[in-house]
């Protein structure tokens, strides 16, 4: 709101100066990330407005910690190729010295939401680089296209990659792929039904399978031996 008094109009402009500065938060993405560190370079996705009305491209910062959730004993981890979008949040003291051995920590310096001071949150997206064909229910993991997921619903899990999907239920567990390769032993414990496609061991194709040098006669065989 604009103020005619003159006064009331200096402080707001002095409130509005002093405030400028202030970096708080705001969308970003990655221009370079070290995967050893989990630092990474961010470009800021807004543009600062300078006192003659242009707009001027923030530098981009450097050394900048990127979240990753987990524990002291787990992680969930992810690439992070240029481009990735996501927030950037500003820390109300300084960090250098929690960054380099954890907390609590003194700042080393007076800066109060400083461009050094940076976060960065991967995840927020605009619509340039919004997930295509987002599930609606459950939780899972995927690549962009889809063609390689892990969804987990209340109905079951789903892993699928290309035409090979995996399907786990409370009825069982169903594959439906070209192969299925075991290069280790297999135990069945209950019946085991093949209802098309054939079973052959070794070179042995037991549909077709027949034995030389017997007798035919109307007598049944023993039992395996």
């Amino acid at each position: 709101m604009n103020s005619s008094n003159p006064l009331f109009a200096a402080l707001q402009a002095a409130g509005r100066d002093a405030i400028g500065g202030l970096m708080v938060g705001m969308p970003g993405h990655i221009v370079v990330f070290d995967n050893q560190t989990q630092r990474a370079q961010v470009q800021c996705g807004i543009q600062r407005r300078l006192s003659d009305g242009t707009h001027q491209t923030i530098p981009v910062l450097i050394n900048v910690p990127v979240k990753f959730s987990g524990s002291s004993e787990w992680a969930v981890f992810h690439e992070l190729p240029a481009g990735t979008e996501g927030y950037i949040h500003f820390s109300q003291r300084s960090v250098d010295a929690w960054l380099d051995m954890g907390g609590p920590a003194p700042p080393v310096s007076p800066s109060m939401f400083n461009a050094s001071d940076a976060f960065f949150s991967p995840g927020y997206r605009s619509a340039k680089t919004a997930i295509p064909n987002l599930p609606a229910s459950g939780v899972g993991m995927s690549n962009l296209d889809g063609s390689v997921r892990i969804h987990l619903t209340h109905d079951g899990i789903v892993l699928s990659v290309g035409n090979s999907t995996l399907s786990l239920t409370e009825s069982g567990m169903t594959y439906s792929g070209p192969r299925f390769t075991n290069t280790g032993e297999t135990t069945l414990n209950a019946r085991t039904h093949i209802t098309q496609g054939g079973l052959a061991v070794g070179n042995i194709e037991f549909a077709s399978h027949t034995h030389g040098g017997v007798e035919r006669g109307n007598a049944k065989s023993d039992g395996p031996q």
